[in-house]
């Protein structure tokens, strides 16, 4: 550390009289990540500025943009976007990449500030002012200012406005609940409220039909299942609603999602959105020509330079791309607002909106965090946040995947033993896919024992063989050999006075033998067997032995007649024999 100290006015001085790198110079690399999804890396040094992006081709129908929930809950704690990915990935769901989302909210209904849906279904709804992301159900992405618009329409064509989801309660106001509130609405004594069961599929701009349940009046906190909705209401709203809805009733409800800019976008299906802002790029060019005051966003937002997250979609609406710019780096001094727009063209997007940056900004590839994290927020960690998207590939392990590898390959256990074997299946892409050993299948060749389904192996005599590790079609093979007990310790007491490997006995054998040496010291040893041809055909022994008298022995039951060499190798001691096999 004192070297160090001496040494920094040395570097600052060279770091003065070094040339600046140009100003054109930038390092780019592009890996494939997934089925027509590509990671990109950019590192421009002047200005010092830091980006990675996946670009995610969505015209191939097995690539889907969705969106989720931090823990699935708007009442429990954040998470991080890594842990977001490897919990929603699995076989025929594959999570290539993952995005941090909206901005922190706070209160007792959640922790969003913005709207949100997954599947066709609202997490979190209401007025807002500020740009979203999103995809229609038939997979193009938008980018608009979404406001939530609820209907109850009962059996005799009244109607009833339904003014937000999954919100504080309000007076003389319908507010909708679904399951991911929580386990109950948390309303007061003053709130009536109706218990629904969906009778169709859950889906935005369109009627969805209902029955109800359960009512209560003015008792509050009513449960809501897995699959319930309850509508809560306060005020004369509710009174007037009270004397008209009763259980086993049928009433139609429309969750729309409103639209500021595309009026077409009211008649579509939503099937995903992210709050977000302020927008970056329309149609191609910068959303506005002075960001800082736009959408709501002051000079501290949108004028200074900060790490950040955008999300955005190419001209014809093919490509999806995800992007985070570090800062608050040496390395990468962050971007404003109308710099970040301006990457984001620079990468491809059409239209992109802002998501929330600083230290919540993650990108995810292949469950490893791609961008530097936020020094200002804290060294070595990536911040919690409320939600996320997520780039999958709906493709099966089988249709991508390249090869099985089995650990160990290769091991020598005796019949008092266990030995426990694992899997990783690697895709065409080179990257290992996760989950796949929890659907390895287990087969033993020429042993004697059992395999469980999590791979421990028990022998129940001695011999040779091998556990062979199946995920569909590929597999792999572990060679394996059961010495007897017999070969742990010293058969005859006394310390040798040197090394010696003795003649294997009975000699010629069929279809086992013996073979015995002296150690005078402890040392690790291996005792291969060889054919003529200097392949090796089974390993006896590799472990560490204490001084003394050791067998091991060799069956040849699965090998023909003929001579083969066995060796040993104990610290620099090296020896090898000569046997028959007669069958």
């Amino acid at each position: 550390m004192k070297q160090l100290l001496q040494s920094l006015p040395f570097l600052f001085a060279l770091c003065l009289i070094l040339p600046k790198a140009p100003a054109s110079a930038q390092d780019t690399t592009r890996t494939i990540v997934g089925p027509g999804i590509t990671y990109t890396y950019i590192d421009a040094r002047s200005p010092n500025l830091r980006t990675t992006a996946l670009k995610i081709d969505i015209s191939r129908p097995e690539n889907k943009i969705t969106t989720v929930l931090a823990n699935d809950r708007l009442s429990v704690g954040n998470e991080l976007v890594r842990n977001m990915s490897t919990r929603n990935t699995r076989n025929g769901h594959l999570v290539i990449g993952a995005l941090n989302g909206d901005y922190f909210g706070s209160g007792p209904y959640g922790k969003l500030a913005d709207g949100q849906i997954i599947g066709g279904e609202y997490v979190f709804g209401g007025y807002r002012n500020r740009s979203s992301f999103g995809m229609t159900a038939d997979g193009k992405p938008i980018v608009d200012i979404l406001n939530f618009n609820g209907e109850l329409r009962l059996a005799d064509e009244s109607t009833f406005r339904i003014l937000r989801t999954n919100r504080e309660q309000v007076n003389n106001a319908l507010v909708l609940y679904n399951y991911y509130t929580g386990n109950a609405t948390r309303s007061d004594d003053n709130a009536t409220e109706w218990r629904l069961r969906p009778l169709e599929d859950i889906t935005t701009n369109a009627p969805v039909l209902f029955e109800v349940t359960a009512v209560q009046r003015h008792q509050g906190n009513m449960t809501i299942g897995q699959d319930d909705y309850v509508l809560t209401g306060t005020g004369a709203i509710a009174d007037d609603l009270f004397e008209k809805l009763e259980v086993e009733d049928q009433v139609h409800i429309t969750m729309q999602v409103v639209p500021t800019r595309h009026g077409e976008l009211a008649d579509k299906q939503i099937a995903e959105l992210m709050g977000g802002g302020p927008r970056l790029l329309t149609d191609g060019e910068l959303a506005t020509s002075e960001f800082v005051g736009f959408e709501g966003f002051g000079q501290n937002h949108s004028g200074e330079r900060h790490p950040r997250t955008g999300v955005g979609f190419n001209e014809d609406s093919t490509l999806v791309i995800f992007a985070v710019v570090d800062g608050r780096q040496h390395f990468s001094r962050g971007a404003t607002m109308r710099e970040m727009a301006q990457i984001m063209r620079g990468l491809g997007a059409w239209n992109a909106v802002n998501l929330d940056g600083g230290g919540s900004s993650t990108l995810v590839v292949r469950d490893e965090n791609k961008n530097n994290h936020d020094w200002g927020f804290g060294f070595g960690t990536y911040r919690s946040v409320a939600n996320g998207i997520l780039a999958v590939a709906e493709v099966s392990y089988e249709d991508i995947g390249d090869s099985l590898a089995i650990t160990p390959a290769q091991v020598a256990v005796d019949t008092a033993e266990t030995t426990t074997f694992s899997t990783r299946l690697f895709d065409i892409f080179g990257f290992q896919l996760p989950g796949a050993e929890e659907e390895v299948t287990w087969e033993l060749i020429g042993l004697d024992g059992e395999i469980s389904a999590q791979g421990q192996f028990t022998a129940h005599d001695y011999g040779t063989g091998y556990v062979v590790a199946h995920f569909g079609a590929f597999s792999d093979t572990a060679n394996v050999v059961v010495r007897d007990p017999v070969g742990v310790e010293p058969v005859e007491p006394g310390v040798p006075e040197s090394f010696v490997l003795n003649q294997n006995y009975p000699n010629p054998f069929n279809p086992d033998t013996r073979i015995t040496f002296e150690l005078p010291v402890a040392t690790h040893v291996r005792v291969t067997v060889y054919d003529v041809l200097g392949r090796p055909v089974a390993v006896l022994a590799n472990e560490q032995y204490m001084p003394g008298l050791h067998a091991v022995r060799f069956d040849a039951g699965r090998l023909s007649s003929g001579t083969y060499i066995y060796e040993i190798v104990a610290g620099d001691f090296i020896a090898r024999r000569t046997m028959m096999l007669v069958k």
